[in-house]
Parts: C-alpha cells; structure tokens; sequence
C-alpha cells in the first residue's frame, strides 16, 4: 500500500514522464512512455493524439507501480512554446508546432519596428522562432482556413490536461511564451495589431490554481480517480525549478533533455533584464513563485545523442570518457534542428569533421557531449561566469556518466548531478500538492563531480578548433542556403 500521492505529468518533446510524489518530498514511482516527433518535409511537429496515447501508456505502467487510489491530485508540465490548435471539446484539429520549429520566421521579419519594440519593452525578449508567437503568426498568415476553425490555442501540457478535465486554460509562464502577454494578462492591444483574434486566447490561471478535476471519460482511460483535483502546471523549465526547490543567484541549472537548457536566477518582483552580454542571447522567463530567470536553449541537446544511439547503439554512450584528447581532430556540429541561443540560426545543420579511419563510435560520442558542453560555456560567459559558485545538472543526458564531468571540466565549475533527473515532474507533483494547499519541499539528493585542472589547457585547445568549426559550419550552411542558390536548384 503507497501513501497518498500528487501525481506529476511532464510531457516532454520525445517521452511522457509521469512520477507519483508524497507529502514529504519523496517520489514513490516513476514510468514514462516514448512518443518522439511526426516526421514533416516542412518543420517540426507532432501529433497531440500521440501524446495523449503516450500517457495512458505511462500510466499503465505506473499502476503497476503504485495504488492509483491513492492519487490525491495531480499537476501538469510540458515543452514550451508548442501550439496546439484546439476545438471546443478540447481536441486537437492540426498538428503541434514545436519550439524546433522555424515556421514564422519570414512573418516575425515582417513585424513593424513599432510591434517589435513594444514585444521587446514588455517583455525583455527579442522575437525569434523559439517562442509560439512566430507559430500563431504562421497559421494566420498561411493556414488561416485552420486557425478560423480553432476555439483556443493551448500549450503542450495544457492540451493533455483539457483531455482529463474539459478546461481550456493556460498559465502565465507558458502564456509568456507567446510574448503576447503583459504581467498576467493577454496584451489585447498587441493581439489586435497582429491581426490576431482576441478569443484564440485562453484564460490564465496561476500554476497551482485548481484547473479542473478528472472526468468519467478520463478516468476510466488512465485509472486516476474521477474528481481527482487538478493543478494547472507551467512550462517545463519553470517546474524544475519548481522541482529543485528554487534557484539561487549563485548557482546555474542545466537541463539535459531533448533540448539542453541554461536558467540562472534574476530579481524577484518587476520583470528584470538579463546582464548585457546575454541581451538577445537568453530569454527572460518567471518562474511559478514569482521570481524571474534567463534562459540560454541549445535546440539540440539529447536529441542529437537520441540520433547518435540511433546509429552506433547504447554501448559507445555507455563507454564514453571526459579526457580530452589534444591529438583528437574530431568535431561535431550538433545542430540537427538549428543552433538555439545565442545566434538562433534555423538554417544551421549538424556536421561531423575530422574522421578517419580510426574514428570509434564512442569518440563521435565524446565529441557530441563535448560540443553542446562548449556551447553551454559560451552562453555562461554572456552571463558572467564569475558570478556562480557551482551548477546543478538534471534530466535525462545526466545519465550519460561522461557529460556532467566534461560539463564541470569546461566550465571550471562544481557540476552536482541529482539523484532524481526529473525535476519538471516533481515539479508538476508540487503543483498538485498547492492546489490542496499544502506546501511540500522536494529531496533533493546528489552526488558532486569537480573540475579536473589538470586537463584544463587541453580543453581550451578543443574548444578553440570547436568554436572554429562551428563559425566555418554556420558560413556554409548559409551558403547552401541562400536564396540564390536555392533559385538555381
């Protein structure tokens, strides 16, 4: 028999994580099911039914886990800048466009200079294709015939919990995503001089304000007890911070996921801005209790190890070391879906150079955890590295034995990896457990990798022929796809 339980729904870009959490903090179970994306000549999205079969999947699983009796409510978290197009039962009438996506850039450029800056002055952020702004824009523009038929637009982990409770409804950090907000509130101004209709945007609620409970229907389907409350949830990023217990300014969290991730605590209160350097190179975020972060996103984190592993196996993952090899001329470009911050190329694609006849699979995985650990370094540089005394690294790439340690190695820093890598489901676990207001702080156990100083000359070496690479990767990839050239194929 478990004791009683808030239940946590992280619905990630690849996989379905749903974790059962108690009122001390611990999390009891933990299952997750794999959806992955839709493939599309066009973009990258997926298929909002696919997530909803992907939970019941995890939830499956997890009762075999856990008495789900004992649910005694739940919370929800879920990849950011998703938009999913819904009808007025909640149902999904076109696929999701992902934060990957690149659709909406030529209609971001076609902003006037009077709409930018009033999205920059609101909200510290520049527009780019990462937020859902430039996906609301898209479907206006080119599919105007869908958008019209669509009641609201949700956030990922909003559409999956519409399918439990009927409740078509958002929170403010989701909600920000869309730069179309002004403190909690839908900026209806800008809304109308985007040509955007007003009713597309759904009520915003706190993230651990009651969003409805379980119904029959979606009780029947996932076991969770009908009338079951349940939280709102926010954006993925802002639940682990949730699920860590907070950030302090002293220390940086990196996010191994399908995208690789850098927050770094701001002021509390009035919307700060992020130090100069990482103007336009980090977005400007809240969190759940109020507090503000920056946020640094590599577009291709473990999604580009998910290829790897597609091709050489488990093994070479398994096998990889963090020793740098100055003789090594192996580098990998892991832009499989654009570069991310600070120069958000959507253009950009992933390239391997240097191999020869004795290159091994587990050095194509080296370089790899190599590659996105520079790019990582590059963002904290922008920050101001001297201001963080140690990093706290999660998700599911901190189960890569190499990467944490080449993540302290190049960054010069403590790295402590948790115990728990899920910390957007404990996270949404916390939710539940405010929304019956109780207030639950999570364990959060670790172990501490410190920097080898030794290698430190070696590293700089690597990361000078990464960075060149890299600036010769982005000219070609230009090149190839220019206008010109394209006119000529």
């Amino acid at each position: 028999m478990t004791a009683p339980f808030s239940l946590g729904i992280d619905l990630g870009t690849t996989s379905v994580k749903v974790l059962a959490l108690d009122q001390t903090g611990q999390v009891l179970a933990v299952s997750s099911s794999q959806h992955g994306i839709e493939a599309s000549p066009v973009g990258v999205q997926a298929n909002p039914e696919e997530w909803w079969q992907s939970l019941l999947r995890a939830m499956k699983d997890l009762g075999g886990q856990v008495r789900m009796a004992d649910v005694v409510a739940l919370g929800f978290s879920g990849n950011m800048s998703s938009v999913v197009l819904v009808d007025d039962d909640g149902m999904a009438i076109a696929p999701a466009l992902l934060l990957a996506d690149s659709r909406g850039s030529e209609q971001l450029a076609a902003l006037t200079y009077e709409q930018r800056e009033r999205i920059v002055t609101v909200t510290g952020n520049v527009p780019e294709t990462l937020f859902s702004l430039a996906s609301l824009l898209w479907w206006n523009a080119v599919r105007s015939d869908i958008l019209d038929r669509a009641t609201v637009w949700l956030s990922a982990k909003d559409y999956l919990r519409a399918r439990l409770t009927g409740v078509l409804a958002t929170d403010p950090t989701d909600a920000y995503n869309s730069l179309l907000i002004s403190g909690v509130s839908w900026n209806t101004e800008l809304i109308d001089s985007l040509g955007l209709r007003r009713s597309l945007f759904p009520p915003l609620l706190h993230s651990s304000s009651l969003g409805g409970s379980v119904h029959a229907a979606a009780a029947e389907k996932t076991g969770i007890p009908e009338g079951t409350v349940v939280a709102m949830g926010s954006g993925d990023v802002a639940a682990a911070i949730t699920g860590m217990g907070g950030l302090s300014r002293d220390q940086l969290a990196i996010s191994l996921g399908t995208s690789a991730t850098v927050m770094a605590a701001l002021d509390r209160g009035v919307r700060p801005a992020p130090p100069r350097d990482a103007v336009g190179a980090m977005s400007v975020h809240p969190s759940a209790d109020g507090t503000w972060f920056a946020l640094g996103s590599l577009l291709t984190g473990g999604l580009a190890l998910n290829w790897l592993r597609s091709i050489v196996g488990s093994e070479p993952i398994a096998e990889a070391e963090a020793i740098p090899s100055r003789s090594n001329q192996l580098v990998f470009l892991p832009y499989l879906a654009g570069t991310g911050s600070p120069d958000f190329i959507s253009s950009a694609t992933g390239m391997i150079l240097g191999v020869s006849p004795t290159t091994t699979a587990k050095q194509l995985v080296e370089a790899l955890c190599e590659a996105i650990a520079f790019d990582i370094a590059a963002l904290v540089e922008r920050l101001g590295a001297q201001a963080y005394n140690h990093v706290v690294v999660s998700g599911g790439g901190s189960r890569v034995q190499a990467w944490p340690q080449i993540l302290a190695d190049v960054l010069r820093l403590p790295v402590k990896v948790l115990d728990q890598p899920d910390l957007s489901a404990v996270g949404a676990a916390i939710y539940g457990w405010e929304a019956l207001g109780m207030e639950v702080m999570p364990q959060n156990a670790g172990s501490t990798l410190t920097p080898h100083l030794e290698t430190e000359f070696a590293w700089e070496i690597r990361r000078r022929r990464f960075e060149h690479a890299r600036k010769l990767s982005l000219e070609l990839s230009a090149r190839l796809n220019s206008p010109q050239r394209k006119a000529t194929q």
